[in-house]
C-alpha cells in the first residue's frame, strides 16, 4: 500500500481506538458509580422499617443490577471493537 493511503487509515484507526478507550474509561466510572448506588442501597434497606419503602429500595437495586449487567455488555463490545482495530492496524504497514 502506499503510504499516501496507509497514513490516514492508520489515523483514522488510532483516532477510533482512542475514541473507544475512552468510552471504557467513561463505563468504568458508570460501573463504579452504579455499584456505590447499590451498596448504598443495601444499607438503607437494613435500616429500612417501612414496607413500601423497602420494596421501593429492592426494586432500584434490581433495575441498578441490571443497568450493570448492560454496561459491563458494552464493556465487551468495546473491547472486541477495540482488539479487531488494533489488530487491523498491526497488519497495516508502517506509514513513516
Amino acid at each position: 500500500m502506499a503510504i499516501n493511503f496507509t497514513r490516514p487509515v492508520l489515523e483514522r484507526l488510532n483516532q477510533e481506538i482512542a475514541e473507544m478507550e475512552a468510552g471504557i474509561t467513561e463505563l468504568q466510572k458508570k460501573t463504579r458509580k452504579t455499584k456505590l448506588k447499590i451498596n448504598q442501597l443495601e444499607k438503607d434497606c437494613k435500616l429500612s422499617s417501612s414496607p413500601s419503602s423497602l420494596s421501593s429500595k429492592m426494586s432500584r437495586i434490581t433495575k441498578l443490577q441490571a443497568e450493570l449487567k448492560k454496561i459491563s455488555q458494552q464493556q465487551l463490545e468495546l473491547s472486541k471493537e477495540i482488539n479487531k482495530k488494533k489488530t487491523l492496524r498491526a497488519q497495516l504497514p508502517s506509514a513513516e
